[in-house]
């Protein structure tokens, strides 16, 4: 599958929700995400190629199929960085970072100390307890294959949220929806994100099923998108986008590791599974030994039919980042072991790059 890339520019602030549903007695600001769930792209997405093809919108609604996840699929999402052109993702969770700015890898080495915990081997941090591990932070992937994955730390390239993001704060109030007064104690902040600069912007991958369309929706042609505007995320917030060519990118997906049957797999989006990720991926002939990971996240969404949508089913997931040390029990290719992961997600969710790992 060959994905067609889009540049998506936000006109002004955004506001991306997670999963956590925001309690005012508890909490008084709603956070923002600094980037939206991959689903929230599939969506501004499909919702552009609807606007920028009549016929097809017109039998989209008409025949009621709501097909829409066997029509397009969404792959990688990256950060931008439009005067380099370099392209980020979040840095693996296994890298450490000093007040200095020194960045380490850290290591997984056999559990022989802490009975309670599931896996054979934990991340051991650096001796050093002046090393932080890192969950906030973007690396270059071009240093993914070569810094990263040989072990050369001083040749990553590390990019601190703060340097690429800033935050907005409004205030709202809440209201008492029988009598249209303001509720007592009803004051709130909402946050909002915003790139610092304009030399930031988000690359999307998305692939159109043409071979799906010719067979359900025949003597219908449908343009690809090339440069325009859509809507994203929380409030509808007006976006740039343009199709655009990128070698970093080109060169990302092509890469292949491969031999031996130990492998670090790397989630390089929010990924979740429909039952327990160690039962399902033993199913499947891969072993967890161990893993470096943040806190759950929470991950829901809406489906299209309906006026309002229907709330799919909330799913305890993983975020971007997390690391699972794995054993291959088959003999699998790079492409089975991330078509394992991705579970036939369409959504953008599940994505993940494999690295064989020696001890």
């Amino acid at each position: 599958m060959t994905f067609r890339l889009i540049e998506i520019k936000p006109c002004d602030n955004t506001f991306f929700r997670d999963g956590n549903q925001f309690n005012k007695e508890i909490s008084k600001i709603i956070r923002s995400k600094n980037t939206a769930y991959p689903s929230v792209f599939f969506g501004a997405i499909f919702t552009a190629i609807l606007s920028e093809n009549d016929d097809f919108r017109k039998i989209f609604f008409e025949n009621n199929m709501y097909d829409h996840e066997k029509i397009l699929e969404i792959g990688q999402v990256y950060l931008f960085n439009r005067k380099n052109r370099e392209c980020y993702i979040k840095a693996p969770m296994d890298l450490f970072m000093d007040e200095r700015n020194n960045i380490t890898l850290g290591n997984f080495k056999k559990n022989n100390k802490y009975n309670s915990l599931k896996y054979k081997y934990i991340l051991e941090s650096p001796v050093n307890t002046k090393f932080n591990r890192l969950e906030n932070m973007y690396i270059n992937i071009n240093d993914i294959y070569d810094g990263y994955f040989k072990k050369q730390e001083f040749a990553l390239e590390l990019v601190d949220e703060n340097q690429i993001f800033i935050k907005n704060y409004k205030v709202g109030i809440g209201i008492n929806k029988e009598n249209k007064t303001t509720e007592e104690g009803a004051f709130y902040q909402v946050e909002y994100t915003e790139f610092n600069n304009n030399e930031w912007s988000y690359i999307v991958e998305y692939n159109i099923n043409y071979d799906y369309l010719n067979n359900n929706y025949k003597d219908v042609e449908i343009k690809k998108l090339d440069s325009g505007y859509l809507k994203l995320g929380g409030e509808n917030k007006a976006c740039q986008y343009k199709h655009l060519k990128n070698t970093y990118i080109e060169k990302f997906r092509n890469q292949e590791q491969l031999s031996g049957n130990l492998y670090k797999i790397i989630f390089t989006s929010e990924t979740y599974f429909n039952e327990n990720i160690n039962d399902y991926l033993e199913k499947n002939n891969i072993i967890i030994l161990g893993m470096s990971n943040g806190k759950p996240l929470y991950i829901g969404g809406y489906d299209m039919k309906g006026k309002k949508g229907n709330p799919r089913v909330m799913y305890k997931g993983f975020s971007a980042g997390t690391v699972i040390l794995v054993e291959i029990k088959k003999d699998y290719n790079i492409q089975d072991i991330k078509e394992i992961i991705k579970c036939g997600n369409t959504k953008g969710f599940n994505n993940c790059i494999v690295l064989r790992e020696e001890f």
